[in-house]
């Protein structure tokens, strides 16, 4: 902006000024007694004819007034964090500024006073090698950023992360993965199920000799990892799972697993050591009932408290119940042993030794009722191929033909092995189980039957002939052992002991010995070896107070026997006739008679 031209409003004696675009005019006489004052303001200063003036001065015409206006720079700079782990640097660019006064033109005055007007701009002198430079100096050299970095210069005042290291990644230490729930798990029937049990509600875990019941994983090492300035940071040490196996356990060759020895049921217990260990002992703290449900169990059972009415208990192995039973059923493929008193029960020692009997036994006349089918549709069909009429058809209807009315008994067998294993449940060894299921449809299906000819005969006979091979036998002896026995059953492949009060209307069957610490009434022995009792049938009773059967190599004591008890030896048989005390029954073999000895205690 010039000056304004008011020179018309000025009297020429006067001398003024005015400033121009930065520069100072001067006008008015040359030769005026009074000149014009200046003085510096804000911002600038003031230098007339080369002496720089800092108060109000007087000027003329001719003078040389020169004015300078400040500058000042504040440089650019970068700020930079580094994380405390070394692993992360964040950066920003501050802009620098470039503060400048400017002079604004001023009209004609006799006093002027030169006031600078202040202007800011931001200002850059910083490039990408600077930055580079200055985080090199912090001692950043890894993990950097290039884009960060020119974002970084482009974006003054924001933080970026212009650097960042690589942590190191933590290893796994070794660990233990159980493959079993303790304890006892809901049963479950699907839709289709025709029959449902709703005594058994829990089924008990448990595994088999050689199942894997947990996988031991490794440690995994972690990865080296590097900070920003170059330092390698290591990850911690890793420690392999510490595993002990307690009895009915062991860790695999290749240490990865952990076995069952076995057959139990599976325990883990979870700390710095993990324990694992199988027992074959399963005790049930409490009533066997409704609300338990019914127990089967492949090992020794316990129960601590009740057997209630129309409860079941199955195990392979002992069975031990703390206090009474009563209505219940007890199958053990072991030693029975009731603490309590036996009221309206069955109960058998050695269940599944029996059971393997039966099945082996009716095995064996399937086997020869199937050979002989095999040898007579050999027969016709030799007899049918010499007349020229064999075909396929034919000898299938042969073969039917021959099963259905000479070999009816084959389908009885069949659906009595389909019943036991049934019943047996997973006490039988699978192998066997798993060839009767195979075979056995043949016979009970009609629709399996129509396609039997002479191979798939041949074939299920070669499956029987390797099951008689391979049949398991099991000569263990289980025995009962109860106090008190009434209206009940008792059958077992070793000895039967009633140990307190005596056993009422009750049958008792046995391989062994049974012995009767105090009274026998009413009902039946059967035993395999000698018989002991304190005191047979009951006085003043008119009619049979019980019935005592043993082999004729066997002896009967009595401490008291009365005349209503009738004993056999094999088939001879012996009636009491009158009481006696402290007696041994023995059978002569040479003249077949019962003898009446001295018991000698």
């Amino acid at each position: 902006m010039r000056p304004q031209d008011n020179s018309k409003n000025v009297s020429k004696e006067k001398v003024l000024l005015a400033l121009d675009q930065g520069k100072v005019v001067i006008t008015g006489p040359e030769d005026g007694i009074e000149g014009a004052t200046i003085r510096p303001g804000r911002g600038v200063k003031v230098f007339i004819n080369d002496q720089e003036i800092s108060n109000k001065s007087e000027v003329f015409p001719g003078d040389n007034a020169v004015i300078k206006v400040e500058e000042e720079i504040v440089p650019d700079r970068f700020e930079i964090k580094i994380s405390a782990d070394q692993l992360k640097v964040t950066a920003r660019w501050i802009p620098g500024l470039k503060k400048i006064y400017r002079v604004e033109d001023h009209p004609y005055t006799e006093d002027l006073v030169v006031e600078g007007v202040l202007c800011e701009e931001s200002y850059k002198s910083l490039h990408i090698d600077d930055a580079l430079e200055a985080l090199k100096k912090e001692g950043i050299i890894f993990g950097i950023n290039m884009n960060a970095v020119e974002q970084m210069l482009e974006d003054g005042g924001s933080w970026y992360t212009v650097a960042a290291g690589e942590p190191a990644r933590q290893g796994e230490n070794g660990g233990v993965e159980p493959l079993f729930k303790g304890g006892k798990k809901t049963v479950t029937y699907d839709e289709q199920e025709s029959q449902v049990d709703f005594r058994k509600r829990y089924e008990i875990v448990q595994v088999k000799s050689g199942d894997i019941i947990a996988y031991i994983h490794p440690p995994q090492p972690g990865k080296t990892g590097m900070s920003v300035t170059g330092r390698e940071i290591y990850p911690d040490p890793v420690a392999a799972a510490e595993v002990n196996c307690d009895s009915g356990t062991e860790i695999s060759s290749d240490q990865k697993q952990v076995l069952a020895t076995r057959t139990g049921v599976p325990l883990y217990k979870k700390g710095r050591v993990h324990s694992f260990r199988v027992d074959n002992v399963y005790t049930h703290k409490g009533d066997v009932d409704i609300k338990s449900g019914n127990i089967d169990f492949r090992g020794h059972f316990k129960a601590q408290g009740e057997i209630t009415e129309g409860m079941k208990v199955s195990a392979d192995g002992d069975i031990e119940i703390g206090e009474n039973t009563s209505g219940a059923e007890i199958l053990a493929g072991g030693n029975v042993l009731l603490k309590g008193n036996c009221i309206k029960c069955k109960v058998q020692a050695g269940w599944v030794n029996m059971l393997l009997q039966d099945i082996y036994s009716t095995l064996d006349k399937m086997t020869e009722s199937v050979a002989s089918a095999l040898d007579a549709s050999d027969e016709v069909t030799k007899a049918l191929e010499k007349r020229g009429k064999h075909t396929d058809q034919m000898e299938a209807a042969v073969v039917r033909s021959l099963l259905q009315s000479k070999f009816a008994e084959l389908p009885e067998y069949a659906s009595s092995l389909m019943k036991t294993i049934k019943e047996a449940g997973r006490s039988l060894p699978e192998n066997l189980a798993r060839s009767i299921n195979d075979i056995a449809p043949n016979f009970t299906d009609f629709q399996y039957s129509q396609s039997l000819n002479r191979p798939i005969l041949r074939e299920i006979l070669d499956k029987l002939e390797r099951l008689k091979q391979g049949r398991e036998q099991r000569l263990d002896k289980a025995d009962i052992t109860v106090p008190y026995v009434q209206n009940s059953i008792l059958i077992s492949t070793g000895n039967i002991i009633i140990t307190g009060a005596g056993v009422y209307n009750s049958s008792m069957s046995c391989g062994g010995e049974v012995r009767v610490a105090r009274l026998f009434r009413g009902g039946i022995i059967k035993a395999g070896g000698d018989v002991f009792i304190g005191e047979a049938g009951s006085p003043r009773a008119g009619s049979e107070q019980g019935q005592i059967h043993v082999t004729y190599k066997s002896r009967v004591h009595l401490g008291s026997v009365y005349e209503n008890i009738r004993i056999k030896f094999g088939a001879t048989e012996y009636r009491c006739e009158q009481n006696m005390n402290n007696v041994r029954l023995i059978l002569d073999q040479q003249e077949f008679e019962v003898k009446i000895l001295p018991w000698e205690k």
